[in-house]
């Protein structure tokens, strides 16, 4: 073992670090994690997620469809339901279906997603330098991969329509879709674990005798399939992608029931804007902590693939059955806020974008940026710097702008309504993961950069909501 190696498991928290630490470091980033070999941590935990995950996002479509909308009932039915057998509950909730034409489906929109992404032009773009030294490349084509494929996608529907046909099939099977889409997840995250254990693309690699914890987790940072990025191809092509259009397919047979419903509109109008806001700032995304921290695994690709076509949709899939009607005081109301927040969020990535464009040398909100200069070491012993920015938006709070994303994941929520609680799930599942996603930040980087993020933070003292958190 080298010294760097070594260094990594020496030191368990900040405390034990050296006086000299950003001499030692980048060793201590968040992929060793405190409790590396505790069982409950490695084993138990990801066992318990990959095994309750399916089951939380069959549940919701179970609820939507067959309870009304009440989690009460839902609970009711399962518990003192005496005509719901145990083969029915494994069949609804467990059971690893496989829907022939939903497959079809799943890996001919993945070969599509494969094929675009390597024929559509675009400039190539890096990403930030690893631990190891490994500069990722990518091709800035996300954008015009979404709009070319809505295109399609709306040549397609005017297809199926002419032929008395209609893409809310995928509606129509929506269990026997997820099911399938879960099933073909599982399979795929245990070929890149073990292509991540044998045949790993890089050196940016971490694996382990418990699989448990591989599986989960994930082991390789960036894995590439004939240049293929496994992480960009599930996380935008096919995630970020399958909402829009799912959102789109919801909202088609919300008309199809229920003629013209403003509603529906809303919601998947104010999801489209802000995947068009994502995808035109994907190559933002692909610097974020889902790619530069957390390797490809469950935990990102299953959810990629299976907890946002489940989860993300579904205030859209919600107002399919439980229709309401807004009027056009509320319509214009829900939508001119909603785009205000998808402009403050998209304006808040701007600001940060521009200044390290410019190395540091702009002004925000008409004054000079104010930053700090943040040097770290490299396991391979080079030096790095990053601009760490302290005014505008990011003077506000060190995540300002979750803050947006939140409010518009309710915005697109209350369309449905304050009847139900079912449909601000995903906002309730998304307040979750940003506050703990800004913690395991602040983590992170107090052990990349260690004096300088002490600096900054005492610049910029709220991790997001100004004078709260």
């Amino acid at each position: 073992m080298s010294k760097a190696d070594a260094d990594r498991y020496k030191y368990k928290k900040a405390s034990d670090l050296p006086s000299n630490h950003n001499d030692v470091i980048h060793q201590l980033s968040i992929h060793s994690r405190q409790g590396h070999n505790k069982f409950w941590s490695e084993s138990v935990l990801p066992f318990m997620l990959t095994f309750t995950c399916p089951f939380f996002v069959r549940s919701i479509v179970f609820i939507s469809d067959h309870c009304h909308g009440s989690i009460g009932e839902f609970f009711t039915r399962i518990l003192f339901d005496q005509s719901m057998t145990l083969k029915q509950i494994l069949e609804q909730f467990f059971y690893f279906q496989w829907h022939w034409p939903s497959a079809i489906i799943i890996i001919s929109f993945l070969m599509y997603a494969i094929m675009m992404t390597m024929i559509l032009p675009g400039k190539e773009y890096t990403g930030p330098i690893t631990d190891t030294g490994h500069v990722p490349i990518y091709r800035d084509n996300g954008f015009t991969y979404y709009f070319v494929s809505l295109g399609l996608f709306a040549l397609l529907t005017l297809v199926l329509k002419m032929n008395h046909l209609s893409p809310t099939y995928i509606y129509d099977h929506w269990e026997e879709f997820l099911s399938t889409v879960s099933t073909f997840a599982f399979i795929l995250c245990f070929f890149v674990m073990l292509k991540g254990k044998y045949m790993p693309s890089t050196n940016d690699h971490r694996s382990s005798s418990n699989w448990i914890t591989d599986f989960y987790r994930g082991v390789e940072l960036y894995p590439r399939i004939f240049d293929v990025d496994i992480k960009l191809i599930t996380n935008c092509r096919y995630g970020m992608l399958s909402w829009a259009l799912l959102s789109a397919i919801f909202c088609m047979k919300t008309f199809e029931l229920h003629g013209y419903t403003d509603s529906a509109l809303v919601t998947c109008l104010l999801t489209l804007i802000y995947l068009t806001k994502f995808f035109w700032w994907e190559s933002g995304y692909m610097k974020t902590m889902d790619i530069i921290v957390d390797r490809a695994g469950f935990y990102l690709c299953w959810g990629c693939l299976v907890w946002v076509s489940g989860l993300y949709t579904l205030p859209s899939y919600f107002l399919v059955t439980h229709p309401i009607e807004l009027g056009p005081v509320l319509t214009t109301t829900i939508l001119a806020l909603g785009l205000l927040s998808i402009y403050i969020n998209y304006d808040c990535d701007r600001q940060k974008i521009d200044v390290r464009a410019s190395n540091g040398q702009c002004k925000v909100w008409g004054k000079p940026s104010h930053i700090i200069r943040a040097k770290y070491v490299l396991l391979n012993g080079k030096q790095s710097e990053s601009i760490l920015l302290a005014s505008g938006y990011w003077g506000l709070s060190r995540h300002f702008h979750y803050i947006p994303e939140l409010a518009l994941a309710f915005l697109w929520s209350c369309p449905c309504g304050f009847k139900f609680i079912l449909p601000y799930i995903y906002f309730i599942f998304l307040s979750i993961l940003l506050m703990h996603r800004a913690h395991r930040d602040d983590q992170k980087c107090r052990l990349k950069y260690g004096k300088a993020w002490d600096r900054y933070c005492q610049l910029v003292r709220w991790k997001v909501w100004p004078g709260i958190y």
